[in-house]
């Protein structure tokens, strides 16, 4: 009984965190246990313990008086999400820059095919994935388990944010120009600058969507 208890919470995880992730639970909105109770026809008990475990991977919120809801965006939550992930991927590149092997090049060049492919001609879910895959796989074959560990706990995390930008301003980058320098600097071995070109990816990006957020913040309180 305590096992199929557990799956049942496990498969109510995995459905409210695609839901949040896939925007069909909107960043800010309040959540209510016995609405997605009734919803997914499982107990309030189930859908408190999914909850309260999608708050250990901040998708959500829970504050005194007002119950439940999903994580909003705002500049907090993109500084901090956007500091552990690239702190996380400048020491995979510095990893795999010094430790690159047939394997691993042959993955990054994968990878990186894949961007250039989707850049092309893919659609907004075809780029957005190639563009999580490449970050994903440098730290994949960064060769650090527990660095693999930590990248993947903050993995739906980071999806949520992709999707979040990519909806809000869709194709707002070139994904060959933007990835470009790391991958050559990881490909010619070299850590420092494979680290520095991770550490200013991160910031554009995370300058350039707290700039748009602002704008959109402005924007409706205009309307």
């Amino acid at each position: 009984m305590k096992l199929e208890k557990l799956s049942l919470v496990d498969r109510a995880v995995q459905h409210l965190r695609q839901m949040i992730i896939g925007a069909e639970l909107h960043p800010g909105q309040r959540l209510t246990e016995q609405e997605l109770g009734a919803a997914m026809e499982v107990g309030r008990g189930t859908i408190r313990a999914a909850l309260a475990a999608l708050t250990a991977e901040n998708l959500v919120v829970r504050r005194p008086y007002a119950g439940w809801a999903v994580q909003a965006v705002d500049d907090n939550v993109l500084r901090e999400t956007y500091e552990v992930r690239g702190a996380l991927e400048e020491l995979s590149a510095r990893l795999l820059a010094r430790h690159l092997d047939e394997p691993a090049k042959a993955q990054l060049l994968s990878s990186y095919e894949h961007l250039i492919a989707s850049e092309a001609g893919g659609t907004a879910e075809e780029r957005l994935r190639a563009d999580l895959a490449f970050h994903a796989g440098i730290v994949r074959t960064s060769g650090n388990d527990l660095l693999i560990r930590q990248y993947e706990s903050i993995s739906g995390r980071t999806e949520w944010l992709y999707r979040w930008s990519e909806r809000n301003w869709p194709r707002r980058i070139n994904l060959i120009d933007w990835h470009k320098p790391i991958f050559e600097a990881i490909l010619a071995g070299n850590e420092e600058a494979a680290a520095l070109a991770v550490r200013s990816h991160t910031y554009r990006s995370l300058h350039d969507d707290m700039r748009d957020l602002q704008n959109k913040s402005v924007q409706q309180d205009q309307e």
